[in-house]
């Protein structure tokens, strides 16, 4: 608004119904407004570049552009898409009320029934909409300006860090092929765990990585069959040592809109964990679904060693490591990567364990606007 007063522009051929609009908006003490007037919409859009309104009255059958046309211009000017206005005609039309406001109208009035008041709210409400509106697109535009300086310095970070991580790795390996005969068994055990020690910083830096890129810019989201993901994870995953007996059971899945890329890395996070974190026994995992009213709830259960219930609340954070007692080596973000997934696709995830009788991860997703729930039978893979 500018200062002091707040500029209405008024565009309607009829010179009667601007009188009225003037009247009404004068009988407001509470807030001065500088009303300006025009039987013409070209000339209505000219001055809306030169006289900055913070709203506009606009007849809806105003000859030259129409106010469906009106907005279609307006909308066009990048520095007035925010601009409110208010459609005003002279018979209520619900079909016309509904085309008004999907192009754009911040609302619909019937001129027959307007008030002081009514139209004094009904202007306040549509400035004070559009300040919001200004705001959060000027916070979403720095969010994403953010978001591609951290993924551009991730991008470098990973490049410049794991560049000289692989010369370590390599040269270590070259080292224990020249020196193989006449390493002692601690020289040994030494440049193993040196390598091990490396592999793990490889490891830490992609999962950086990975976790920085998810959540700005556009991610293409499309229809994704979880179905189809999680039965290409389990044909592809690599089982550790003594774990050739895991039974991971596939429940009907739904397809949902999201980016396959990261509900690809969201299953491999929580699948890998039930693998990892599991007892002598032979590791059962299930991955079902259900539907409860607009959402769906996904449940990735296995019957591994469980979570204390004191580190519910901090294993989705960033370098947070589950305090389970195990030895199993991880680098503290796969859960925080998991947590953004899931938000990045509108949902929330939650965990319920027991130590010693298995860990639930359950986690939402919207429904498809366009989708049935017609599931297909549950499959087991062994």
């Amino acid at each position: 608004m500018n200062s002091g007063s707040t500029t209405v522009l008024i565009i309607d051929d009829c010179a009667e119904d601007r009188e009225m609009l003037c009247r009404f908006l004068k009988q407001n003490a509470d807030q001065p407004f500088r009303i300006i007037e025009t039987d013409s919409s070209i000339e209505g859009l000219e001055l809306c570049q030169t006289e900055h309104p913070d709203c506009v009255l606009l007849d809806y059958q105003i000859p030259e552009l129409d106010g469906l046309e009106f907005i279609e211009s307006l909308s066009q000017d990048n520095s007035r898409r925010f601009l409110p206005v208010l459609m005003l005609t002279g018979q209520g039309n619900e079909d016309v009320a509904t085309k008004a406001m999907k192009n754009g109208a911040a609302d619909y009035l019937v001129k027959g029934k307007l008030t002081p008041t009514g139209i004094y709210r009904a202007v306040t409400k549509a400035i004070e909409k559009s300040s919001l509106l200004r705001t959060n697109e000027k916070q979403r535009a720095e969010l994403e300006r953010s978001q591609k300086e951290l993924e551009q310095f991730a991008y470098t970070a990973s490049h410049d860090l794991q560049a000289p991580v692989r010369r370590i790795t390599k040269f270590l390996e070259l080292l224990q092929m020249d020196l193989n005969d006449q390493l002692t068994e601690r020289s040994r055990d030494y440049l193993e765990r040196a390598k091990k020690g490396a592999q793990h910083m490889q490891r830490f830096i992609q999962d950086l990585l990975d976790y920085a890129i998810v959540g700005g810019g556009s991610h293409g989201f499309e229809s994704v069959e979880l179905q189809h993901v999680v039965k290409d994870i389990v044909a592809q995953m690599e089982f550790p040592l003594g774990c050739t007996s895991a039974n991971i059971s596939v429940g009907s899945l739904p397809a949902i809109s999201g980016n396959r890329t990261f509900l690809n890395q969201l299953f491999q996070n929580l699948l890998g964990n039930a693998i990892k974190f599991r007892r002598e026994d032979p590791p059962q995992i299930n991955v079902t679904a259900r539907s409860s009213g607009f959402t769906w709830i996904i449940t990735v259960s296995d019957n591994g060693i469980g979570i204390p219930a004191e580190s519910f609340d901090k294993i989705f954070g960033v370098f947070q490591r589950l305090n389970t007692g195990s030895q199993v080596e991880g680098t503290g973000i796969g859960l925080a990567l998991c947590k953004k997934i899931v938000e990045l696709h509108g949902g929330r995830i939650w965990v319920e364990s027991n130590t010693q009788v298995g860990t639930a991860f359950h986690f939402t997703f919207p429904h498809e606007e366009t989708e049935k729930p017609n599931l297909q039978s549950q499959q087991t893979v062994q």
